[in-house]
């Protein structure tokens, strides 16, 4: 499966959401970590800390080609802002692109903007996952998400929250399951939950691919008399 992670707009959990996602992958197949921004964030993270590191490879674009092969997942983090042909191949490329969403007047600026490409390219294959979600009383997140289903955006019910123990985990150069924090099991199980529905999600595309594929290649049906094979040997025998 190949998963894009993209956004036209900054600081939205971009390259936080690829490590994580390709962390939950990677536990059940061979994962990679495509690291196409130009800052090469996914990069240093991997390359921060003295500790057991990431657990999955991460190569830049230019080395993909070398090593897609020996991987069941690929998990892509894109620059941010992509050009309108980045954008369009990214989106057409991949099995599902994901769309971190921060539930700021600002962010949603951003996202509005990105869902409005995909609507030209007449693409469905993505889904908003709502990121850095203040805790309640706060109801920003509440008050996006209604807003996306109003709309008819495809929103993961899953949404991670804004803690500290990702930034700790961005610091040690690991995934936040291995930050040293209190939080950080909480942290973690906001991107098992978006992992588990990316997984479902898979199954049904795959699924649909199964059925296109039969229907191309399905032989019609031979035309009859209305006789069954027991009817024709017995009137060849007859003959």
């Amino acid at each position: 499966m190949i998963i894009t992670v993209t956004s036209f707009k900054g600081g939205v959990g971009k390259t936080t959401t690829a490590i994580h996602l390709a962390a939950y992958f990677q536990q059940f197949a061979p994962t990679l970590l495509v690291d196409g921004d130009a800052i090469r964030s996914a990069t240093r993270w991997s390359q921060r800390g003295d500790g057991a590191g990431l657990p999955f490879k991460v190569v830049n674009h230019a080395q993909m080609v070398n090593h897609i092969r020996d991987y069941q997942h690929v998990v892509i983090d894109t620059e941010g802002n992509p050009s309108d042909d980045d954008f369009r191949d990214l989106a057409q490329n991949c099995d599902l692109l994901v769309i971190p969403a921060v539930p700021e007047t600002v962010a949603t600026d951003g996202l509005t903007f990105t869902l409005g490409k995909l609507h030209a390219l007449n693409n469905e294959r993505y889904r908003v996952l709502l990121t850095m979600v203040q805790p309640k009383p706060r109801t920003d997140g509440e008050q996006l998400r209604a807003m996306l289903i109003e709309n008819g955006i495809s929103v993961f019910a899953a949404e991670v929250p804004r803690l500290v123990a990702f930034e700790k985990a961005a610091t040690d150069g690991v995934p936040v399951y291995a930050a040293k924090d209190a939080r950080a099991e909480r942290a973690w199980k906001s991107y098992q939950s978006a992992g588990k529905e990316i997984t479902h999600h898979g199954k049904h595309t795959n699924k649909e691919r199964e059925v296109r594929r039969l229907a191309t290649t399905h032989e019609p049906a031979r035309l009859t008399d209305g006789r069954n094979n027991h009817d024709r040997k017995a009137t060849r025998k007859k003959q």
